[in-house]
């Protein structure tokens, strides 16, 4: 006999959510999220160099080269991370996102508006400075608040797993404020596998299309 009809029943434990259409998402749409996502990721390792070179040679045109793109790069990383919650609800059912991924959002413009603000006196000894690493380490800690929620998807990409235990590790890491720089590389590594993921996500959305 082909089956045995005293065994037990075989029954998947985890149903996996397979590829399926998603209303208002197009494999179009996420390819672009995926290109801004690598932009993302190359503007952010520019800033970098820019910010170590402009504090080297103290060049104004620099700076304020550097802080335009700091704040252009902010705003794509908010735009994205926003896209991000609303794919991983309509792929994964993803629930639970968005209280950190907006606390993530408002605490990185607070950032970005101290900075601007405050100018050299974020780096210089005083209670400006002090406040402006304190923001700085709730953000890490908002970012591995997010991770965790990241973690706890069901039935999500290997990659997206992956880009979680980035953000937690930078996250915790930017959360210290001794390793924040550091803490820049696993965050600019999860931009990556944030490209990845909606890069997946077209490819499966063109095959049930």
């Amino acid at each position: 006999m082909d089956e045995n009809p005293y065994a037990a029943p075989r029954v998947e434990l985890v149903e996996d959510a397979g590829p399926r259409p998603m209303n208002g998402w197009s494999p179009g749409q996420l390819r672009l999220l995926a290109w801004l996502s690598l932009v993302l990721t190359v503007g952010t390792l520019t800033l970098t160099g820019l910010a170590v070179a402009a504090g080297a040679t103290e060049d104004a045109l620099m700076t304020r080269l550097t802080d335009w793109l700091s704040v252009a790069l902010t705003l794509l990383g908010c735009y994205l991370l926003i896209r991000l919650k609303l794919f991983a609800e309509a792929r994964f059912s993803a629930e639970n996102l968005a209280p950190p991924v907006w606390a993530v959002v408002i605490v990185s413009l607070a950032v970005e508006a101290m900075d601007y603000l405050l100018g050299d006196a974020s780096t210089e000894p005083g209670w400006p400075m002090v406040a402006y690493f304190g923001v700085i380490a709730v953000l890490g800690a908002l970012t591995a608040w997010l991770a965790v929620r990241m973690l706890k998807v069901q039935n999500a990409y290997p990659v997206f797993r992956v880009m979680a235990w980035l953000n937690l590790v930078g996250g915790i890491m930017m959360a210290t404020v001794v390793l924040m720089f550091v803490g820049l590389l696993p965050l600019i590594a999860a931009y990556v596998a944030m490209t990845l993921v909606f890069f997946r996500g077209a490819g499966e959305l063109g095959k049930v299309a």
